[in-house]
């Protein structure tokens, strides 16, 4: 669509004047009036009703500034005529539009198609707004689950819907975290410490938001129940691929440019996993990394200020504006008398704490026993290197010892060996081996409705057999044992 005609011909014209901020804050406050959280359906958007909201930004002290000069007295009919063509402009440049109530047939307004777009990305920005928490992993993997049961097209679309929000949102929480720590940087020029920030993403954010996102909502909590369902929807074939196709083409054109052919639900089960992957592998540790980069630049940046003291009441403080008020002669007297003081003392760091104390200062020294190598400490230091390295298993390990035993078909858990600790420990991390990175090309995984029991433990049943296009004779060399 061309998006600059009539009426939207000089659409964001409004947005460049000298009070832009203040009609970006009338449309942000038009949006959560209109179809905000706590908006009143029943009530319709009068011409009365956005002049009201008008006036009560003019009420803002920051945005009357940008409206009328500072100082300057200011009637109640100037400002209602200001309101008005402010409105007046909003309506011709495509912003609101008039619009007839059906019901008792007076004019009306209401947000434009574009209006209510961009005025819900202006309310969006604002980061003081009470958010609430994501459920989008918990809504893919329902949606999925509801589409097994119904064969309904739409569910597989809200899945792939839900799973790409869950990407932009870890996105999102990546650049907040990026914010956080310039603005610690810019706070840390200034010699301040930004504890409302702080407080504001331990006491808020981190409680309501990233505790769930982290915890409940977390992408590797649901990453396994997703690839199973996904399985499953791959699996269906003949008519029923047919009628799920043809329903995706019909609620979703978008789709037939992207498939280039191929079956519409396959395109869509493989995007839903890439997606997934791509939230687990990439964003999920990025959004760690850079949260722990701020906790620790702000703990970093508050140990620095505890231990340098350097406030207006501090002794240090004190002595360097008495040392500021004292005439030259004076000034270097002191500054020579404090070098001879100085020349004597030994800088140490404080082995991670903020200060010495007296009882650190006189604790003695423990000293070490000799370090003593013979048989024995040899045969110690080998019994303990065994016991960690009994049942620690790598995913080539376990690929090593299951493509063997796929050389003659399918199997399942129940049937491979549990003869040993070794080989019950190696059936158990069996399907995390097959659907990691490495084993995802070679073994497909198939959840069963039977059951695993044995000795040792009980677990769901799942088939295992080999990729088409595996090789199955001999292990692949980057899943060989090292000599």
């Amino acid at each position: 669509m061309i998006f600059f005609t009539p009426p939207r011909e000089h659409f964001f014209r409004p947005l460049t004047h000298d009070n832009r901020e203040l009609c970006a804050a009338v449309l942000r406050a038009l949006h959560e009036r209109v179809h905000g959280a706590n908006a009143d359906y029943a009530e319709v958007l009068t011409r009365e009703l956005v002049l009201e909201v008008i006036l009560r930004a003019l009420a803002e002290p920051a945005l009357r500034a940008l409206a009328f000069e500072a100082g300057q007295t200011v009637r109640a009919e100037e400002e209602r005529a200001y309101a008005g063509e402010l409105l007046r402009k909003l309506k011709e440049h495509g912003w609101l539009e008039d619009y007839r109530d059906p019901i008792d047939l007076k004019p009306t307004l209401k947000l434009s198609r574009a209006g209510r777009a961009f005025s819900e990305t202006f309310a969006g920005l604002d980061d003081s707004r009470a958010k609430t928490r994501q459920r989008n992993m918990r809504s893919a993997r329902k949606a999925l689950a509801a589409f097994l049961s119904g064969r309904d097209a739409d569910e597989l679309l809200d899945a792939h819907e839900f799973a790409s929000r869950v990407v932009q949102d870890l996105q999102d929480d990546i650049e907040y975290f990026r914010q956080l720590i310039q603005s610690l940087t810019r706070e840390a020029l200034a010699q301040k410490v930004a504890w409302s920030e702080f407080n504001e993403f331990i006491e808020t954010r981190f409680a309501r938001e990233y505790a769930v996102r982290l915890v409940a909502d977390s992408a590797e909590r649901h990453r396994g129940q997703i690839g199973e369902a996904l399985e499953v929807v791959r699996a269906l074939e003949g008519e029923q691929r047919t009628v799920v196709d043809g329903h995706l083409l019909q609620r979703a054109p978008w789709l037939e440019p992207q498939v280039q052919g191929r079956s519409p639900m396959l395109w869509l089960c493989d995007r839903i996993e890439s997606m997934v992957e791509a939230a687990c592998g990439l964003k999920l540790p990025m959004l760690r990394s850079e949260m722990n980069n701020y906790v620790r630049r702000f703990t970093s940046l508050l140990r620095q200020a505890l231990s340098l003291d350097y406030g207006a009441e501090s002794p240090l403080g004190r002595s360097m504006a008495w040392l500021k008020e004292q005439a030259p002669p004076q000034r270097e007297a002191l500054l020579d008398a404090l070098a001879q003081r100085l020349a004597t003392s030994e800088v140490r760091l404080a082995g991670g704490l903020l200060r010495w104390t007296l009882r650190e200062r006189e604790a003695a020294a423990v000293e070490s026993a000799p370090l003593v190598v013979d048989e024995q400490s040899r045969l110690n230091a080998l019994l303990r290197r065994a016991e960690a390295e009994a049942f620690a298993f790598s995913d080539q390990q376990v690929l090593q010892g299951l493509l063997p035993q796929l050389a003659a078909g399918p199997i399942t858990l129940a049937a491979l060996p549990v003869r040993t600790a070794e080989e019950a420990v190696r059936v158990l991390h069996a399907v995390g081996a097959a659907r990691s990175t490495e084993g995802r090309g070679l073994l497909q995984a198939r959840r069963l409705a039977g059951r695993v029991e044995t000795p040792y433990f009980q677990a769901d049943d799942y088939e295992l057999r080999v990729e088409p296009l595996a090789p199955v004779e001999r292990p692949p060399a980057a899943l060989g044992r090292a000599d």
